[in-house]
């Protein structure tokens, strides 16, 4: 014998349905309502000192009621925390804790092998600043108070994935800031050159350059 739903529970999971579309209907025109807040602060930081830009620009060039920007931001400074927030999350993808077993050993030579070993991965770094090209010029170009809290978070990341107990040569707060400044000016150069270099190719070079030279003094210190 087949039961049919009951008619009260029938409109009980309709509303249901019907209110979830309605929710995910309102995170959509949220996350639009961002983007485009966002999209704006960044254009006009590229025209103008960030200190001197105002709500009503960013409004404006986002074709955004002035009000409602204030259903989601306090100040423009907590507009650019947010924006500031997505890219230390996608940063976080770049830069997985590399096993150690693999980090180190020594027979090793291959640049693939390398590579997967120490787990950052540089290509995908550069498409993301590629892709993101226009933020990396207001950070790296504009006012430097942007580019610091970046660049500490960026910092604890790799203090705390690739801690290793290991005498080296060059003391390891040494070395972190020594990853973290190179890749800053690698990526500064790369943007106001118009990236004459695929993302490929430029992660490549920064493993070349940057990691590659660092591992290896990991591996001496070990086997001495």
């Amino acid at each position: 014998m087949v039961h049919s739903m009951p008619y009260c529970a029938h409109l009980v999971n309709t509303r249901g349905l019907d209110y979830d579309t309605h929710m995910e209907q309102i995170d959509r025109r949220i996350r639009r309502t961002k983007k485009s807040l966002a999209d704006a602060l960044i254009a006009l930081a590229l025209e103008k000192e960030y200190d001197g830009i105002t709500i009503q620009e960013i409004t404006d060039r986002a074709d955004i009621g002035y009000r409602t920007f204030f259903r989601h931001y306090a100040d423009k400074d907590e507009l650019l925390l947010d924006v500031l927030g997505n890219i230390r999350v996608e940063m976080q993808e770049f830069m997985g804790p590399p096993p150690f077993e693999e980090f180190i050993n020594p027979e090793y030579t291959e640049i693939d092998q390398i590579s997967q070993a120490i787990n950052f991965r540089h290509v995908q770094f550069f498409e993301h600043v590629q892709a993101n090209a226009d933020l990396y010029r207001v950070l790296l170009f504009g006012n430097r108070t942007l580019l610091q809290p970046l660049k500490e978070f960026a910092i604890q990341e790799f203090q705390s994935n690739y801690a290793i107990d290991v005498e080296t040569a060059v003391p390891f707060e040494i070395i972190i800031n020594h990853i973290i400044s190179t890749m800053i000016n690698l990526v500064r150069w790369w943007l106001e050159a118009d990236m004459p270099y695929s993302p490929e190719e430029m992660g490549e070079y920064a493993f070349r350059l940057v990691f590659l030279p660092i591992r290896d003094m990991v591996v001496q210190a070990l086997t001495e």
